[in-house]
């Protein structure tokens, strides 16, 4: 005989939703501490194609992870979830029914055309819940003959030209939103670059490795990007801001490509967040999500 599950009651659908709303708030929250916004910010160059709150759950639940697949991926990847190792839960697309697919567009072609319109808002639309994934650091190999993916990806040193190719691509998006790149000798062995506001350019130092080039023009362009890309909903940010935003999205897409980010400094969060409501931290969040992708965007990754 068949069993069939169960369905749950209203109260434990409430229940669901609720600690859904909890687990949701309290990764927002991790955004206060410098720790908790760095181990975003390396979470976000691992998993920088996934939603802002995808990459908001995966840090606050599992910062380690670098790979992250259901059950049976892992399986086809080679690999098997160890025994006892709790999910990652993280938000997935449940597209309708084709049955309801279906319903839905024979009562649209019986509908007179007034009607028809009506129906429109009452297409059946893709929904998310909550899944159960896995990290890297939670499956291991199967046995031979499986024959397990690679999941590490090669560093680049930033005393390297290993991402020299990237600069004439960095250069053209300069060039998108208006601003020029130049380089030139800047004396100081501590200056890299700079942007200039008044003719919106940027200035990238000689004499330093092509991945030192790049590193710096991705991080100037955050300066460029923050008044070129600005949207109503964006918070006003002050000189201290702006740069935590820009070194924020250099830290991320630097790792996107591969860059070794072991020596960036963030500004220290403690000051601006303490007394900060969570909306704007979690807005600010979201600003350089945004300026990082489009820099990824020009990058192609």
């Amino acid at each position: 005989m068949t069993r069939t599950a169960t369905p749950p009651t209203e109260e434990e659908r409430d229940e669901r939703r609720e600690q859904e709303r909890q687990l949701v708030a309290q990764a927002v929250a991790e955004l206060k501490s410098s720790d908790g916004w760095q181990r975003w910010l390396a979470t976000r160059s691992r998993f920088h194609r996934y939603s802002f709150g995808n990459q908001m759950l995966i840090a606050f639940q599992r910062p380690t992870a670098e790979h992250v697949a259901g059950f049976r991926k892992w399986l086809e990847l080679g690999y098997c979830v160890r025994k006892g190792e709790h999910g990652i839960r993280i938000w997935a697309p449940i597209p309708p029914s084709k049955a309801k697919v279906e319903r839905f567009e024979q009562a649209r072609k019986e509908a007179s055309s007034a009607l028809r319109t009506e129906l429109e808002g009452e297409r059946p639309r893709t929904a998310f819940r909550l899944v159960a994934v896995f990290a890297q650091d939670q499956v291991e190999e199967l046995p031979p003959p499986a024959v397990p993916a690679p999941l590490s990806v090669p560093i680049a040193d930033v005393d390297g030209d290993t991402l020299a190719d990237r600069l004439p691509q960095l250069i053209g998006f300069a060039e998108t939103i208006g601003s020029a790149v130049r380089f030139e000798d800047l004396g100081r062995a501590s200056r890299h670059g700079c942007y200039m506001p008044a003719d919106k350019s940027i200035v990238i130092g000689t004499g330093r490795s092509p991945n030192q080039q790049v590193k710096t023009l991705i991080h100037e362009l955050g300066h460029a990007l923050v008044r070129a890309d600005k949207q109503d909903s964006d918070p006003t940010l002050d000189y201290a801001q702006e740069e935590l935003v820009v070194e924020s999205v250099a830290f991320s897409v630097a790792g996107v490509i591969g860059l070794d980010t072991s020596s960036y400094s963030l500004p220290y969060l403690a000051a601006w967040s303490e007394h900060s409501d969570i909306a704007v931290i979690e807005q600010t969040a979201k600003l350089v999500n945004r300026l990082a992708n489009r820099l990824e965007d020009a990058l192609s990754v």
